[in-house]
């Protein structure tokens, strides 16, 4: 020891603020910190516990929970409850001491979520008796706010808890209250809402656990050994009453399921991971029948897991109406939507929640990937085959209710998040993700493959009603009949590959063939042997057009062409037009309340400038509206000015140019006209690419719009940015439907969903024209020209 060198005592000191560290810090929201409660209450050995709500709207609210566990002896309320991050429930087996159960909170830091929701906890516990005695319960009072007002360090905290004991009479019937009053937030309606169905969802309904009803799927295809947690047979389960005002109301699980078409079962184990699906019984007994699969694939981690079983249910379409429950029963669906995920069956917050995309289905729903990569073994690959275009059947997380089940054991590779919102999102759980989402995309590939049989079914059967009759030998037909009999025994069936065929080649709309086959059974009548041929043409029609049913892009093409694309652009602009409507009523209010005349004066001004931009960015939008939607926009077709064929949509632009700093270069014939165009569709054209080109672009980007005849009279028309270059070898996909050039949203343009482009080829090919990326001019990066030819003679 140096020269003049003391030895001091040191120690430790906790300050009381770490309190509400602590209790914000490891529950991430109201919900979860009252589940952590009901999962004490588990671990406590209770088999029911009830959570009541009261007044929680108002200032005086609190919540109850009281449950029939094994209680706390004063030892155990000073040694574990007491005891921050304390280690008594990493003693011995880590189980609970009356059934054996897994403990779902091993931290030591779960009654702090008293502490996040309220300001005061009032404990109440008469513990079990095991062991002959006289044992005593515990009474205590733990008032947070005084304890961090008042008291600096937890060693002084001692004297702020007001803790009595009591001897346990024969009466007093074993377990524990928690009552939390002084709540630290008034919940809104809505917010109650939440809190409330997020509060009823942490034990999973028997739907879920025990399996659907025998009437719903064929119980002798479902997994017998379907773990929904590590309890016992011994253990008699544990129930949760909601009471009060979190009382959920009534259960609709069994008729959201009676709308379900579709099941899935996964059981994930170090052996392999197995996959059941099958359809309802109603779809079986149905015209469309359907099979069950049983399908298997490799452990991507068979030493480590995650381990686990799920059972999935997956609806097509709309929640159907029953009765004057339909709102009901859609709201239900709406808060139950989605896949949740449980360890030892709590529910594990944010999984399922709206808003939560754990799976990507939302994401791949938009995106429409075009197949899925999964890795079964042999005898599942041969048993179901990729089906083309597959992925174009996926659906978001509306359409799919249900849950995966994990115990402790299982779920040990997965590191809980530190405010317990979720898993940490590392290898482990990205194995947990691909397992699932394997499972919903081989029920989707089973549906595309249902979908192609039944199609390919009708197509045969329409097929076979396609042999023209044999013409009445007795009946000579007049000229004309005669030549309507001729061309209608001309008619063949299409060929087998005739849905992949485009539309296009139709040299007449369908609506106009069935209109004239109408007047001409109307005008011939008469003739005996013309009615049945004209049923023949009218049943070659029907073919075709369930062949181009079958092409969900072909129809979504037309959809968007037609109507969407008007109503997106506009949404483009609506944010905009939304802020200035709130800064002229800032401003409004603003100048009523100010007294000064000179203030006042310049608020005027400010006024008059946002409603001068409100006005300006309708008129943009209600002109570029009239051009697409209006009643000359597809009236007829007509030659345009190639500066007027251009200005509508940079017009509808001008904004987010201006916002983004991008300068425009216009070299366009002024003297020139397109050919005969309708007008809506030269300007869905250009806005497509004018839109991809800001987003492209950049902030101060360049765009170079350049529009000259053709040696026909045409149109080429070319727009280029100074963005990032385009592969000019690899340009083609991004023609291909749902292929997006962009990946991230824009606040304004949006995210592309990869529609724009070929709708743009799309309108083109109308004209017979072409839409294509080419090799764009010095100082551009990328260049999308399109040429409508000129009209030929005789057109």
């Amino acid at each position: 020891m140096a020269l003049n060198e003391t030895q001091e005592s040191f120690g430790f000191s906790v300050d009381t603020h770490l309190f509400r560290e602590l209790g914000e810090l490891l529950v991430g929201r109201d919900s979860t910190a009252l589940i952590e409660l009901v999962k004490n209450a588990y671990d406590a050995d209770a088999t029911q516990v009830s959570v009541r709500g009261e007044g929680l709207r108002g200032p005086d609210g609190r919540i109850i929970v009281s449950d029939n566990g094994v209680g706390m002896t004063p030892e155990v309320f000073r040694g574990a409850f007491l005891r921050i991050a304390g280690r008594y429930k990493e003693k011995g087996t880590k189980k609970s001491p009356l059934y054996a159960r897994h403990y779902t909170g091993a931290k030591g830091v779960g009654r702090l979520s008293a502490h996040k929701l309220a300001r005061r906890l009032v404990v109440n516990s008469v513990p079990r008796v095991f062991d002959e005695g006289n044992l005593r319960g515990v009474q205590a009072t733990i008032d947070w706010q005084k304890l961090e007002e008042e008291y600096e360090t937890f060693e002084d905290a001692r004297q702020g808890l007001d803790v009595r004991t009591f001897p346990v009479a024969p009466q007093h019937a074993c377990g524990t209250e928690l009552r939390l009053e002084r709540l630290r937030r008034q919940w809104t309606g809505s917010a109650l809402s939440t809190f409330v169905s997020q509060v009823s969802s942490c034990t999973p309904p028997i739907e879920l656990t025990q399996g659907p009803p025998p009437t719903l799927f064929s119980p002798d295809s479902l997994f017998e050994d379907f773990v929904v947690s590590s309890r016992t047979p011994k253990d008699p389960g544990f129930r949760i009453k909601f009471e009060g005002e979190l009382n959920a109301g009534e259960d609709l699980w069994p008729q959201l399921l009676e709308q379900t078409d579709w099941l899935v079962e996964i059981r994930a184990r170090p052996e392999g991971v197995d996959f059941n699906i099958q359809p309802s019984l109603g779809q079986v007994s149905s015209k469309s029948g359907g099979r069950d699969y049983q399908l298997r694939r490799d452990h991507p981690d068979p030493h480590s897991g995650p381990f686990f079983s799920a059972r999935i249910y997956a609806r097509v379409g709309q929640v159907r109406g029953i009765g004057a429950r339909t709102s009901s029963l859609r709201k239900f669906a709406r808060t139950s939507r989605g896949v949740r995920v449980y360890v030892e069956g709590f529910r594990v917050l944010p999984y399922g929640e709206q808003g939560d995309d754990w799976l990507n289905l939302d994401r791949d729903y938009a995106r429409r990937e075009r197949e899925f990569s999964i890795e079964l073994d042999d005898p599942s690959s041969r048993l179901l085959t990729p089906v083309e275009k597959e992925a174009y059947f996926n659906q978001g997380n509306d359409q799919y209710v249900g849950a995966v089940f994990m115990t402790a054991a299982g779920a040990s590779p997965l590191r809980p998040v530190v405010n317990r919102e979720g898993f940490v999102q590392d290898a482990a759980f990205e194995v947990l993700r691909e397992l699932v989402r394997n499972g919903v995309d081989l029920l989707t590939r089973v549906r595309a493959s249902h979908a192609r049989t039944e199609q390919t079914a009708r197509l045969n059967t329409m097929r076979r009603g396609l042999s023209p009759p044999q013409p009445a030998p007795s009946v000579t037909p007049p000229a004309d009949h005669q030549m309507a009999h001729t061309s209608s025994s001309t008619i063949t069936a299409p060929s087998q590959g005739s849905s992949d065929e485009p539309s296009d080649a139709l040299s007449l709309p369908i609506s106009i063939t069935r209109r004239e086959i109408r007047t001409l059974k109307v005008e011939l009548r008469a003739n005996p042997d013309v009615a049945p041929r004209l049923d023949l043409i009218e049943k070659a029609i029907d073919y075709i057009e369930e062949a181009q049913r079958g092409d969900e892009v072909r129809a979504t093409l037309q959809i968007l062409a037609g109507v969407g694309l008007q109503l997106a652009a506009f949404v483009h602009d609506i944010n905009g037009i939304l802020g200035l409507a709130q800064a002229i009523r800032t401003i409004a209010l603003a100048v009523a309340s100010e007294a000064s005349e000179i203030r006042r004066g310049e608020l005027l001004g400010d006024l008059e400038k946002a409603t001068d931009e409100l006005v300006q960015a309708l008129s943009r939008q209600s002109s570029y509206l009239v051009e697409v939607v209006g009643p000359d926009a597809r009236r007829r077709r007509r030659r345009i000015p190639y500066p007027a064929a251009i200005e509508p949509s940079l017009r509808l632009l001008t904004t987010t140019l201006t916002e983004r700093r991008i300068e425009v270069v216009r070299q366009v014939d002024r003297s020139a006209r397109t050919p005969p165009v309708f007008p809506a569709e030269i300007t869905i054209i250009l806005t497509n690419i004018l839109t991809n080109a800001i987003k492209a672009a950049g902030e101060k980007g360049r765009i170079l719009i350049s529009a000259e005849p053709s040696e026909d009279s045409g149109l080429v028309l070319r727009v280029e940015n100074t963005g990032v270059r385009i592969d000019l070898d690899q340009s083609e996909r991004w023609f291909r439907p749902f292929e997006s050039t962009t990946t991230e949203v824009d606040t304004v343009l949006g995210q592309g969903m990869g529609m724009g482009l070929p709708i743009v080829r799309r309108l083109v090919a109308e004209y017979n024209g072409s839409a294509r990326f080419v090799t764009p001019t010095s100082e551009y990066n990328t260049a999308i020209e399109v040429r409508i030819p000129g009209r030929r003679t005789g057109q």
